[in-house]
């Protein structure tokens, strides 16, 4: 799934589609490089589980310190890519939602500053809200609902799952603080105003598996929504 087409004089304003568009971009961009790395960290992963496996005592090992120092590079690589896909995923939902909510309604569009503010890495407690707008509702069913049975019901359920793991992750951040003694955050509410990448230290596992690839799916899904709401309208 890519972004979508739309008429340039239809009610998109011309820089909230060049911020969406420019969002969308950077995202499948960085989406790409960290699913790459994520293959290529496995390889090596395997290729070095297999090294051991056939070590005998001998003088050199360089192939198994070639391995070990190439997945090391490589599993630093995949959290860079991954906290940067999470940047600019989490903003193109969280500016999507908002254009999408403001056509839905017939509101006039936003301003450049505001959509300039959500252009930024939202923070955890930000992007809920925008998880928690009900989108589904908002879009209009297909002119044939039988071409896919239960879309409005499916989608729904994935809206909340992705939902619920933004509520786990805002759990993590306060969990981690807490272990290290860190003087922020000390309470959910604190932790829902952080940004993810400023809390997902690289001697922990990442706080945002099990929520980073259906992420993904929910963001691009928005300006597809949005096409079909000015589509009906």
């Amino acid at each position: 799934m890519r972004f979508p087409q739309f008429n340039e004089d239809g009610p998109l304003a011309g820089y909230e589609l060049e911020a969406m568009r420019s969002l969308s971009t950077a995202a499948l961009t960085a989406r790409y490089e960290w699913q790459t790395a994520c293959t290529m960290w496995d390889r090596l992963h395997t290729a070095g589980e297999t090294a051991e496996l056939r070590r005998a005592p001998a003088s050199f090992s360089f192939h198994e310190e070639a391995v070990r120092r190439l997945a090391s590079g490589v599993g630093e690589y995949e959290r860079q890519a991954a906290l940067i896909a999470w940047r600019y995923t989490a903003a193109s939902l969280v500016l999507g939602v908002a254009v999408l909510r403001r056509i839905a309604e017939g509101k006039p569009p936003l301003t450049v500053t505001g959509v300039e503010e959500l252009c930024q890495e939202p923070t955890l407690g930000q992007l809920h809200e925008a998880l928690s707008v009900p989108v589904p509702d908002l879009v209009p069913e297909r002119r044939h609902p039988a071409v896919v049975p239960g879309e409005r019901e499916n989608s729904a359920q994935e809206w909340g799952k992705v939902r619920a793991g933004v509520v786990d992750v805002i759990d993590l951040v306060l969990e981690l603080a807490s272990d290290e003694e860190a003087a922020h955050p000390r309470t959910k509410d604190e932790a829902a105003t952080c940004l993810l990448t400023q809390h997902c230290p690289p001697h922990t596992d990442p706080v945002y598996d099990g929520v980073l690839q259906p992420l993904f799916q929910l963001a691009e899904e928005v300006p597809y929504s949005i096409a079909r709401i000015i589509d009906r309208h």
